[in-house]
This record gives structure tokens, sequence and C-alpha cells, in this order.
């Protein structure tokens, strides 16, 4: 049986704050170095181009290997397979759910359109549940695993047995 093993991402305000004021300090320090150079001050185009290849350098470094942990936490251990969702332990069937959906968005290390990378936690499962409404994050480490999970809920999405219980998109 194919399965899929991961964790549920939980976003954290403080983490998210706290990076996007690095990145903007960052892409200020650019500019402001660019700015000194346009003025006047004896900064030279070296120094300017130099310190600009470096900061994105860092940025590009930093986003790498700070990963999914700048941005929020790891929570419960995830396991998709062809039949159920088992989350901390707990067995889901999917023939149990309601409007059940997995949106597969993103991986580690995945280019975005301007400049960086994904974290890889922006991926989204949802569903009712004993009356419930359940919506959770989870991570996706790499672009091998992002293929194999697409050909899983591909599968999960043609079973017969579960195409009442799948939200249509």
């Amino acid at each position: 049986m194919e399965e899929f093993r991961t964790h549920i991402f939980e976003k954290s305000k403080a983490k998210s704050f706290k990076r996007l004021l690095y990145n903007i300090g960052m892409f200020g320090a650019i500019i402001g170095i660019w700015i000194l150079f346009f003025i006047g001050f004896v900064v030279g185009l070296t120094m300017a181009v130099g310190f600009t290849i470096i900061t994105i350098s860092i940025k590009l470094y930093e986003d790498r290997y700070m990963g999914i942990s700048a941005y929020g936490d790891r929570k419960e251990d995830l396991l998709i397979t062809e039949e159920y969702l088992e989350i901390a332990g707990e067995k889901i069937p999917y023939a149990e759910m309601k409007n059940f959906v997995v949106y597969i968005e993103e991986y580690l290390g995945m280019p975005k359109d301007v400049i960086g990378i994904h974290h890889g936690g922006n991926n989204l499962i949802e569903y009712e549940y004993q009356g419930k409404k359940m919506s959770f994050n989870y991570i996706i480490k790499s672009r091998h695993d992002y293929h194999r999970l697409s050909v899983l809920v591909d599968g999960i999405e043609k079973n017969p047995k579960f195409k009442s219980n799948l939200r249509s998109l």
C-alpha cells in the first residue's frame, strides 16, 4: 500500500513577522547601498554590486537553511495512505469523511516567482469528520515527495469508493 509520511505544520505569526522584518532589512540594506552610490558617496560600483550579491546570497542560503522552522513549527505526525489518514496515531478512513480535499501547492526548495524558495508548508488538507470541520497545513520536503504525493492523491480521487466523500473543485 502506497503511503506518504510527513508532519502537520502550524504557522507562527511571531516567526512570520520576524522573517518579514528580516527580509525587509536585507532588501533595505541593498537599496540603501545603491542610494548612497547614486547620491555621490565614494562607495564605488564594485562595492555596491558586491554587497548586493553577498546580501542576496545570504538571503537564499538562510531560506534553504532555516526552511520551515523560520515560519512555524512541526506538530503531529501525518500519514496519508490509499485508504485513510493517520494523524498522531489516529486512523481516519476516507469513507467516514465528507468534503475531503488535499491541496498540493509547494515543496521545500521550490523556486518562487520573484526571488527565494518556498518552505514547503503551504499544503492543505480539509475535511469533515463526525460533524467537525478540520483544516490543517502539512509539509512536503522535496520535489520527489511532491510528485509521489500527487500520484497518491490522484489514486484516492479516482477511487470509486470515495467519490461521494470528496469535495468537487
